[in-house]
């Protein structure tokens, strides 16, 4: 059994949504699918989610929004009535989502409505069943999934022949509609598949799997076709746009492969992310970066065995709202890297850590960004690493930093912000080539 989900630009229109019934249609093991609200139709559209947002904020500031809320009306009557439905109970059904924002529902509720009246719309069009996910999806005060939600949702589905789910919101611990963080409806799909204990998880979009780098940097980027849970998470953890990673969570403890399709090119292979993969023709599946780090470095006779300085070097960083994301420590020294965006006492951090921890040196770099190298070959792999550097040393591209060995599918190397669109460039040609 293969449950799907359906983003924002798959059913932003009649036309989409007839696809997204085609593609339920010709495999008879797609049973489930869980949609999102409509999104964008063109480049300078807005998505019925940030209008159903900004709708609330106006009432709750006494703003009339009707002419604003007028526009969703017609967006979703004018869907259904491209798919020739009838329309008079879901514009009895919008009419009372308006009065509820206007006595005072908050932003979840009328943020959530956007995915309710689409899996309404589509569920009538298909004919299937609409299964409401509010009491079905219970969210902890922290925001996680409640373990009992799979049971419930399971039970749910357990009568059903062929059903559609709203995402992106369950219940939360006050019994309101609570909604997930932005993308949480592939969280609903990765909930309804481990669920179900589906053989495969589809998450339907509008490209055609994931690129191996962002491109807005590189341009068309190769598609990477297979990776693994653990790749996915670190190529994310550098900075990549992936795939969210609270989707993942649900279906990675089952097990539960997801494949990433293409709405608008269904037969496209797309990318199919796995607990494990054989790495000999790909050992490296991604390339991805940030830009805009600090480098605070200290120096001191020793430091690398004075663990109690260390540590009293790190608590102090963390009075001041600091967690290094990547670190390197020699005998005499040590580099702590973050964000600039978390620092913003730089003159008083620093004459404290001379005050009190009286190094023999002390410098901080600005302007330094973090690459990082993801593939489960890469250990393996002769002659990635030195390839790397050797062609950023042929570019003259200096190395401010390299990390290899805390995981042994990720390398980390530091550029110059200044040099981050270039060494990008440089070692995806390197590692593509």
């Amino acid at each position: 059994m293969v449950v799907c989900k359906f983003g924002g630009s798959s059913v932003a229109d009649s036309a989409q949504i007839r696809k997204v019934s085609r593609i339920l249609t010709d495999d008879d093991s797609r049973t489930v699918a869980v949609v999102s609200a409509p999104g964008k139709r063109t480049d300078d559209d807005i998505k019925i989610t940030d209008m159903l947002y900004t709708c609330q904020k106006e009432a709750a500031a006494g703003i009339d929004f009707s002419e604003r809320y007028s526009r969703i009306r017609e967006r979703y009557l004018t869907i259904a009535a491209d798919l020739q439905l009838e329309t008079e109970a879901l514009a009895l059904e919008i009419d009372e989502i308006e009065q509820r924002i206007l006595h005072g529902s908050g932003p979840d509720y009328a943020a959530s409505r956007g995915e309710y009246l689409s899996a309404k719309v589509i569920a009538q069009f298909m004919g299937w069943e609409f299964l409401d996910t509010e009491h079905l999806i219970i969210l902890n005060s922290d925001g996680t999934v409640a373990d009992r939600s799979y049971a419930l949702l399971a039970d749910a589905l357990a009568t059903k022949e062929q059903c559609i789910l709203p995402g992106f919101y369950g219940t939360g611990p006050n019994g309101e509609v609570k909604t997930f963080s932005r993308g949480g409806s592939d969280i609903t799909g990765a909930i309804a598949a481990r669920s179900m204990g589906a053989s495969l998880y589809e998450n339907w979009t509008d490209v055609s799997g994931l690129r191996m780098a962002d491109p807005r940097v590189i341009k068309d980027p190769e598609v990477v076709h297979e990776l693994t849970y653990q790749e996915i998470r670190e190529l994310a953890s550098i900075g990549a746009s992936v795939f969210h990673e609270e989707a993942i969570a649900p279906v990675r403890s089952a097990e539960i492969p997801i494949c990433i399709k293409n709405t608008n090119d269904p037969d496209d292979i797309g990318t199919l992310i796995v607990p494990d993969r054989i790495d000999r023709e790909q050992p490296v599946v991604g390339i991805s970066g940030k830009t805009g780090y600090y480098r605070l470095y200290v120096k001191k006779h020793l430091l690398g065995k004075e663990t109690d300085y260390i540590l009293k070097l790190s608590t102090l960083l963390k009075v001041h709202g600091i967690i290094p994301e990547f670190s390197s420590i020699g005998f005499d020294s040590l580099s702590y890297y973050f964000k600039r965006d978390l620092l913003c006492c730089k003159q008083q951090l620093l004459e404290r850590i001379k005050t009190e921890m009286n190094p023999e040196e002390l410098e901080m770099e600005e302007q330094v960004a973090m690459i990082g190298v993801v593939g489960k070959g890469l250990y393996d792999a002769k002659g990635v690493l030195s390839t790397l550097s050797s062609s950023l040393s042929d570019a003259a591209i200096p190395i401010r930093y390299i990390n290899y060995g805390g995981s042994l599918i990720t390398c980390i190397i530091g550029v110059d912000d200044s040099s981050y669109v270039q060494a990008l460039q440089v070692m995806y040609d390197a590692i593509t080539s």
